[in-house]
């Protein structure tokens, strides 16, 4: 375990220099202004998206989901540190971005599918997560679309540590005010 962790953390010092080294201009792209707010689409829920520019290359994401999916309901958050990278295109409507950072999540769940018990198993998680992903900053517009995949290690649980790996996809949009 000792091993694994170590490699993890070389990965992340490797990706985090690559991201510093980088000098990109996202924040001029976006539009007017540095804070955008807007929807996300995705698994495992749907909800709120937010972005603030904290520089050229740098940005805070903070993202609120809720899920019902048959048995399944829940609620959680997520906070990522993103590095913006040069664009990977540019068109005249619009410049094709990408971006990625580390961040972590906490969520709520409970499953109501256990028929045989008198009370819903429920979960509360915190865990780790590297988003990235590749989006569109429409030049015309102060919007952007944003598709993301994002790897997710689950840390705690409710019954204390609970290590799990998954996998979350998200597709955003923002209007920056």
């Amino acid at each position: 375990m000792r091993a694994l962790v170590t490699r993890l953390l070389t990965v992340v010092a490797l990706v985090l220099m690559v991201g510093t080294a980088n000098t990109a201009l996202a924040k001029s792209d976006v539009g007017s202004g540095s804070f955008g707010a807007g929807i996300q689409l995705g698994y495992p829920g749907n909800g709120l998206s937010f972005n603030y520019f904290l520089s050229q290359s740098t940005s805070l994401q903070i993202d609120a989901t809720l899920w019902l999916n048959g048995d399944w309901t829940g609620f959680g958050g997520r906070v990522d540190f993103l590095w913006w990278q040069s664009p990977l295109a540019s068109m005249s409507w619009a410049d094709l971005m990408w971006y990625f950072g580390p961040g972590g999540n906490i969520f709520w769940n409970s499953w109501s599918g256990n028929k045989n018990s008198a009370h819903d198993d429920n979960y509360v998680g915190l865990g780790a997560e590297f988003p990235v992903g590749i989006g569109f900053r429409f030049t015309g517009a102060p919007i952007d679309l944003n598709l993301e995949a994002v790897p997710i290690l689950h840390i705690l649980g409710s019954g204390g540590t609970d290590i799990a790996f998954g996998i979350a996809g998200v597709l955003n949009a923002r209007y920056y005010f």
